[in-house]
C-alpha cells in the first residue's frame, strides 16, 4: 500500500461487507462527507430534457419565412396604404411591423390581457394535449446528470396495456440500481437486510484499516476481533475520520486506544457512513483478524418494483412492456450502501411508447374545453344582463334626486323672520323692512340715500314701499320718520 494513501476497494454490498479502504496516517484520503437527511430517505428530483419526434409548426417553420425589410414602388407606399393607414399607429412601411407604435405602445396591455385571459385558454387547447408526446405517443428522456448518494432521478409518463419501455443507462464511476414501476418512489417497501464481513488485516506502522456501511436509524454494527499487538480501535463519521486522518483528536461513537480485542454492539442513531477503523500506532506490523455482523434497517426494496436491476454501472438496450395503462416511472438510484463514491454521472436514454395519439388526446380534453367554453359564455350573458340592467336603473336614479334638490328651495319661499328685530319678513324681501338688515349674504356698501317720509317709491332703488316700512326691503336704504305721527 503506497505511503499516504487513502484508496480502497468496493466490497460487494450486502452480504460483501459495504467498502473498505486505508491509509497512513496525515495521508491525503477521501472519505465520504455529504450530509444526508437524519432520517436516510433518498432525495429525488427530475426533469430530463424530453424529446419527441413531432416536426415544426407555426409561421416561421420554414427558414425563408423571416420578417424583412421590403422595398416598395408608386411612391414608395405600401399596397396596402388606405384611409385608415398612418404611421403614427401602423408604423413606417419600410420598418418590420413589430417597430409599430400599436405594437408597441400597446405592448403591455396586450401581454396582461394574453396572459390573463388567452394564454390559459391556449394552453390548454393546444399544449396540453401534445405535451406527453408527438403524434404518435412516443416520447424520449435523454439526459446526462450528476447524483448525489441516496438520490435518485425519476422520470413518469401516462402509458397504455401493451406498450413499451425502452432504455439504456451507463453510470461513473459509481453503482447505480435501476427500476420500472407504475408508483412513485415513496411507495417502495423497505426492509431490514443483515450482512457479515470477516478479515484478516495486516497493519503497518503508522496505517490503519477501515470497513464502511451506510446506515439508518434502528440499524446495528456488532464488532468482534483480536489483534497480535496493541491497536486504536474506533467507529466514526466520514467527517471525523478525515479531522482524525489530519490529526486532530475528534468525539469518536466508539473508541478503544491500546487494545488488543474488543466484542461489543453499536446501535445507529443518526442515517449517514459508519466507518470501524483499526489503527496501528507501533512501529511492528500487527496482524487484525475481525468479523463484522450488521443489520441495516429502511433499506429501499427495489425488489418490490415490477422491473428492476441493482449495483451495476452499465444497462444496455433492452425493453419493457407495460401491463396496466396507467402513469408509469423509471428511477435511477445511487444506493450509498453499494458505493462509497459522493458523486456519479449517469447518462440514461428512456423512450416511453405510450399508445396515446394526439387524436385520442384531443377527444379526451374536448369535454373539459366545452366546459370551459359554457362558463365563459355565461360569465359574458350575465355580465351584459348585468349592465343592461344598470343603464335601465340610471333614470329612475335621477327622478329620486329632483325632489331633494325641490325640498332645499323650499323654505325660501314660505315667510321667515329677521334674525336681529324677529320682524316677520316675505319670501321675496332681500332687506328686513323694519331694522334694515340683509336677509342673508351681507352689504358691502351702504347708501348715503334718504328716502323722503311717506314716498311711495325708494330714492336709491325706485322700489314700492309701505307705510309701515323703516327701510327699503330690496337695497335697505332708509326712510324718515314721519314727524306727524
Amino acid at each position: 500500500m503506497p505511503r499516504g494513501g487513502g484508496g480502497g476497494f468496493r466490497g460487494g454490498g450486502f452480504g460483501g461487507g459495504g467498502f473498505r479502504g486505508g491509509g497512513f496516517r496525515g495521508g491525503s484520503a477521501g472519505f465520504r462527507m455529504g450530509g444526508s437527511r437524519s432520517s436516510g430517505t433518498p432525495f429525488g428530483r427530475t426533469g430530463a430534457r424530453r424529446v419527441t419526434s413531432r416536426s415544426p409548426s407555426g409561421p416561421y417553420r420554414h427558414s425563408y419565412y423571416r420578417p424583412r425589410r421590403r422595398h416598395y414602388w408608386y411612391g414608395y407606399r405600401p399596397w396596402y396604404s388606405r384611409w385608415w393607414y398612418h404611421p403614427w399607429w401602423a408604423g413606417r412601411w419600410y420598418r418590420p411591423w413589430y417597430y409599430s407604435p400599436v405594437y408597441v405602445g400597446g405592448g403591455v396591455t396586450i401581454a396582461v390581457v394574453l396572459g390573463l385571459i388567452l394564454l390559459p385558454l391556449f394552453g390548454i387547447a393546444m399544449w396540453f394535449p401534445f405535451s406527453n408526446g408527438d403524434a404518435n405517443g412516443t416520447v424520449n428522456y435523454r439526459s446526462t446528470e450528476t447524483l448525489y448518494f441516496n438520490e435518485y432521478w425519476y422520470e413518469y409518463e401516462d402509458i397504455e396495456v401493451g406498450n413499451e419501455i425502452t432504455y439504456q443507462i451507463q453510470s461513473s464511476p459509481s453503482l447505480i440500481s435501476f427500476a420500472i414501476w407504475n408508483q412513485p418512489f415513496e411507495n417502495l417497501p423497505t426492509t431490514t437486510k443483515v450482512g457479515s464481513d470477516s478479515d484478516q488485516l495486516n497493519l503497518l506502522s503508522d496505517g490503519y484499516e477501515y470497513v464502511g456501511y451506510y446506515l439508518k436509524p434502528g440499524s446495528t454494527i456488532n464488532y468482534d476481533f483480536n489483534a497480535s499487538g496493541q491497536v486504536d480501535f474506533f467507529i466514526a463519521s466520514g467527517q471525523d475520520l478525515y479531522d482524525w486522518n489530519q490529526g486532530s483528536s475528534p468525539t469518536f461513537f466508539v473508541n478503544e486506544d491500546n487494545t488488543l480485542s474488543a466484542t461489543d454492539v453499536y446501535n445507529v442513531l443518526s442515517a449517514m457512513d459508519y466507518y470501524v477503523v483499526w489503527y496501528n500506532e507501533g512501529v511492528s506490523t500487527v496482524v487484525v483478524n475481525f468479523t463484522i455482523d450488521y443489520s441495516a434497517a429502511s433499506v429501499i426494496d427495489l425488489s418490490g418494483a415490477a422491473f428492476s436491476i441493482e449495483g451495476v454501472d452499465t444497462i444496455s438496450e433492452n425493453t419493457f412492456t407495460v401491463t396496466s395503462s396507467e402513469l408509469w416511472y423509471f428511477f435511477v438510484y445511487f444506493d450509498p450502501m453499494i458505493s462509497p463514491e459522493e458523486t456519479t454521472t449517469i447518462t440514461f436514454d428512456v423512450t416511453y411508447d405510450t399508445g396515446i395519439t394526439s387524436t385520442e388526446r384531443w377527444t379526451d380534453i374536448s369535454p373539459i374545453l366545452i366546459i370551459i367554453i359554457v362558463i365563459v359564455g355565461i360569465v359574458i350573458v350575465a355580465a351584459l344582463i348585468a349592465r343592461r340592467g344598470q343603464k335601465k336603473l340610471k333614470p329612475k336614479a335621477t327622478s329620486k334626486v329632483t325632489p331633494t334638490k325641490s325640498a332645499k328651495k323650499q323654505p325660501y319661499k314660505t315667510t321667515t323672520k329677521c334674525i336681529r328685530c324677529g320682524n316677520s319678513l316675505k319670501p321675496d324681501a332681500h332687506f328686513c323692512p323694519s331694522c334694515g338688515g340683509k336677509v342673508e349674504g351681507r352689504s358691502t356698501k351702504e347708501s348715503t340715500t334718504v328716502t323722503p317720509a311717506k314716498s311711495k317709491v325708494c330714492s336709491f332703488c325706485n322700489s314700492k314701499l309701505t307705510p309701515d316700512d323703516k327701510f327699503c326691503k330690496w337695497c335697505g336704504t332708509k326712510i324718515e320718520e314721519s314727524k306727524y305721527k
